[in-house]
């Protein structure tokens, strides 16, 4: 079977989950006997001419620069909603560019960038959307002043869009029950495949230190962990959290200077923000750190989570973390209330309160559990029996007057920008003119 990725990101680019998942999952396919291919790219993900090469034995096309130039202004209609027209031109791009390939067998896309959307709205081969966070979830739950009007039509146009596609995966039971309450369709569950591969050495002596490794981000929890520690208060221990710091509220604003803030006794004093790291380096602090919080308020799954059990770490984990499914509480790690300072705070001095015997005991019973849950010969039997079974059907697609089409589709003709901006008072065009430039210059803090 031929089975093409279509993703936002990938290797050798370092990134989030998405990266993980599919460098993890796509060589199984591939020993499998099937032929995987990706091709991968975003508004801010691409390469002038594109560019093939091989990857652990897959193909992988990185987006042309070109392609997405091109369909930038056949979406002018969007130019005074950029976050939109940016994401429907890379989308549209990164279809066209694939188009150039023989044609696959399966399609698997992202809900992350729209992607799904072309190869939804024009026939092709079957399908599968797989579910990691859209751009509209994340939006829902950590809003930017800006994107509000893009985020708003960027939400109408997932559940659309998903609502039509041949099928929908996602990794957790609490993302099957979001969307599949979106969506009134079918979402089906499938597991990521991850085998912990090439591990530098086996852990060694713990520290006493604990670690977070994730955006600082507030749906992240980072003020949650501040709470808890705050909670703590002498006994709080010192926590690492690696990882890059992320607007709040406003495109310009700091999450970490939000924490130091609101939590001075506690963000920079027990809590240590530092940079992102390798993948290497990561993986050394996982074997020899103390613990591992997982503080997110919500997330589809998270590989930190699984990455740092399987390097055998004492993890507490947030319930509203997609990989807490497979965390048996005080057996395999510690689960805890998404929401809650008070709950984290009791499973930190839980877990402080235990030997480091106990402790050891925990992280291997928790590297064993992972190991066995996400094992390619565990996992990959619903997913090939998913993508059969959808190569044995035929394509059922949108009505040619569907609304969607015509939303979500590139114009032959490019926009121009002074019709909507017409539509604008004088006044309000002049003052934000006016306090642009200002800020611009950097002669004003607003």
């Amino acid at each position: 079977m031929k089975i093409l990725f279509v993703l936002p990101e990938y290797l050798p680019r370092m990134g989030g989950g998405i990266i993980t998942n599919f460098s993890s999952l796509m060589p199984w396919l591939a020993r499998a006997g099937h032929e995987v291919s990706v091709i991968y790219g975003s508004s801010f993900v691409n390469t002038p001419g594109g560019g093939k090469s091989t990857i652990n034995g897959i193909e992988v096309e990185v987006l042309d620069t070109n392609l997405y130039a091109k369909f930038i202004p056949r979406f002018g209609r969007y130019e005074t909603v950029p976050k939109l027209q940016r994401h429907l031109a890379a989308a549209w791009a990164l279809w066209e560019q694939a188009q150039r390939n023989p044609p696959p067998d399966i399609v698997q896309v992202t809900d992350w960038g729209l992607l799904f959307l072309p190869w939804a709205l024009r026939e092709g081969p079957p399908v599968v959307a797989s579910l990691h966070g859209s751009i509209g979830q994340i939006a829902q739950l950590d809003p930017l002043e800006g994107d509000r009007a893009a985020d708003a039509i960027i939400q109408l146009i997932e559940v659309l869009g998903l609502s039509a596609i041949d099928s929908v995966i996602t990794h957790s039971t609490n993302n099957v029950r979001f969307w599949t309450q979106k969506l009134a369709r079918k979402v089906d569950l499938i597991r990521p495949v991850f085998v912990p591969e090439n591990l530098p050495h086996e852990p060694g002596e713990r520290t006493g230190r604990g670690l977070v490794i994730g955006r600082v981000q507030r749906w992240k929890g980072p003020h949650i962990l501040c709470e808890a520690l705050h909670l703590l208060g002498q006994g709080a221990p010192e926590i690492d959290w690696i990882g890059r710091d992320v607007p709040i509220h406003k495109s310009n604003g700091s999450t970490a200077r939000h924490l130091s803030q609101t939590w001075p006794d506690v963000w920079g004093k027990k809590i240590h923000h530092l940079p992102e790291e390798s993948p290497a380096q990561i993986r050394e602090r996982q074997l020899t750190a103390g613990f591992v919080v997982v503080p997110s308020t919500w997330d589809v799954f998270n590989f930190t989570c699984v990455e740092a059990m399987t390097a055998g770490a004492p993890v507490i984990c947030s319930s509203g973390v997609g990989a807490s499914d497979l965390i048996e509480n005080g057996v395999t790690g510690f689960v805890y209330e998404p929401t809650s300072g008070p709950s984290l705070a009791e499973n930190i001095d839980r877990l402080l309160a235990m030997s480091p015997h106990h402790r050891s005991e925990l992280g291997n019973a928790g590297a064993k559990a992972i190991k066995q849950a996400l094992a390619p010969e565990t996992v990959l039997p619903a997913r090939l029996d998913l993508y059969h079974a959808l190569s044995s059907q035929a394509r059922k697609p949108l009505p040619v007057d569907d609304e969607l089409i015509n939303i979500c589709s590139p114009a032959e003709a490019t926009t121009s920008l002074d019709a909507s901006l017409n539509e604008i008072a004088l006044r309000r065009l002049l003052v934000h003119s006016f306090h642009r430039i200002l800020r611009k210059f950097g002669l004003s803090r607003a």
